[in-house]
């Protein structure tokens, strides 16, 4: 590798740096420790700005960012890579060099570069597209040297920030109310990818996603498990899409396909189905049992981490029941913190009533969350009754119903339920 070209990439990074930057909802906390940062996450969640604004932070140390898809390094191998740190020293004055690397999973050997400079006390942030390394792979590859952070798509008050929204004081009770409900109409429909929060024009929103989503069929799943049979792909990706909020069954999938007369393996569908859950593109939320072999075999939920796909991709992209239940999703993915859904079940009674989302904590479940998009006399009895038999199996005194404008409190059976609008929750 040229050494040029080596220097070259290392200042280049130095300008490009936005002199302003969103500050993100997402906290990464210092540590002592010899420990890799890994920063995973969707495509086009940020996770570059994210980038851009650590180094913002880092005023009495050199910057070292470098962006291994630049078209100025080629082909590395392992060797070039030992040359940045040396070239680094030469370049810049300052004793203590902070590295962030880019879509650094292409380079071969990796890992053994990045643990180099971990043994040395260099502080290492690393962030990678899921082309050539899926996203969780990330983290696993450097285990026990490693802190993985997850970067999802724009919360609502991050969409808030980004729209240069300022929350008032006690805001819904004042005009500004009426503004928090139209942007998170929006919010709502068509998700918070930054670059779409960003544009005002639906046509190319819509060319974005739908650029998102071709990304995920091509490099992710087509290229990366190397399968030949890119119409099962296509076709497993928009079945999953058009399910959110529902069940899914393998069998019936299996039904759909033969009706199709599309020829698959067993074996491709399991890896196509587990890479859209690593690539942060669906998420499955089991059934809770207390038996672990009950809750892992149960039809699992599928949940999207971004709305933008429903609207401009799914068949039924108007029910906005299903769409506010797969927003709370989002987020209660985003509060649990972790790279897998350990903590989110739905939860459904021997008599059938069925609660959409109950949170565990050390394997005891200690919220129970009911969503619709309103409660009328027609659905009324059923939420409430959904709710309750989870309140009262797992003997919880408090429970909400998310809805999309309504506010209320209930008390039943000495149990209270608080009924509450998804917007000002995402505000909380």
């Amino acid at each position: 590798m040229d050494e040029e070209n080596i220097k070259k990439i290392i200042l280049k990074y130095k300008d490009l740096i936005p002199k302003k930057i969103l500050e993100r909802d997402l906290q990464i906390y210092e540590s002592e420790l010899d420990k890799a940062i890994i920063i995973v996450g969707p495509r086009r969640a940020g996770k570059t700005y994210y980038l851009y604004g650590m180094i913002k932070k880092e005023i009495e140390k050199d910057c070292v960012l470098v962006n291994f898809e630049d078209n100025l390094l080629g082909e590395m191998n392992s060797k070039d890579l030992n040359k940045i740190p040396d070239y680094s020293k030469e370049l810049f004055s300052k004793e203590k060099l902070v590295f962030f690397f880019d879509e650094l999973q292409g380079v071969k050997n990796w890992e053994r570069f990045v643990i180099s400079l971990l043994n040395e006390h260099y502080k290492v942030t690393i962030t990678g597209s899921n082309s050539k390394l899926l996203s969780k792979e990330i983290a696993t590859s450097l285990r026990g040297k490693s802190l993985s952070y997850l970067l999802l798509p724009f919360s609502f008050s991050e969409y808030l920030k980004a729209k240069n929204i300022e929350l008032k004081k006690n805001f819904e009770h004042s005009d500004q109310v009426f503004e928090i409900k139209k942007q998170f109409e929006d919010y709502l429909k068509y998700g918070g990818f930054p670059e779409l929060a960003l544009t005002e024009s639906l046509p190319l929103k819509n060319k974005l996603i739908n650029n998102y989503f071709d990304s995920i069929l091509y490099k992710d799943l087509v290229e990366r498990l190397d399968l030949k049979n890119i119409r099962l792909v296509d076709i497993t990706m928009k079945y999953i899409l058009n399910l959110f909020g529902n069940t899914f069954s393998i069998s019936a999938f299996e039904r759909y396909l033969k009706t199709n007369k599309v020829p698959y393996s067993l074996e491709d569908l399991y890896h196509i189905l587990k890479s859209l859950e690593d690539v942060f593109m669906v998420s499955y939320v089991r059934e809770y049992s207390k038996s672990f072999k009950k809750s892992e075999f149960s039809k699992s939920k599928v949940y999207l981490f971004d709305t933008g796909y429903i609207h401009f991709l799914a068949k039924e992209a108007e029910d906005f029941g299903r769409i506010l239940e797969n927003l709370v999703f989002i987020e209660l993915f985003r509060k649990q913190a972790k790279i897998e859904n350990k903590d989110i079940f739905y939860y459904k009674s021997a008599k059938g009533e069925e609660c959409d989302f109950v949170i565990t904590s050390k394997g005891t479940v200690n919220e129970a969350i009911q969503v619709t998009y309103a409660l009328t006399e027609n659905n009324r009895k059923r939420e409430i009754d959904g709710i309750m038999s989870a309140m009262e199996s797992f003997g919880l005194k408090n429970g909400i119903i998310m809805t999309r404008d309504q506010d209320e409190n209930l008390k039943i059976n000495g149990k209270k339920i608080m009924i509450l609008p998804v917007w000002k929750w995402l505000l909380a």
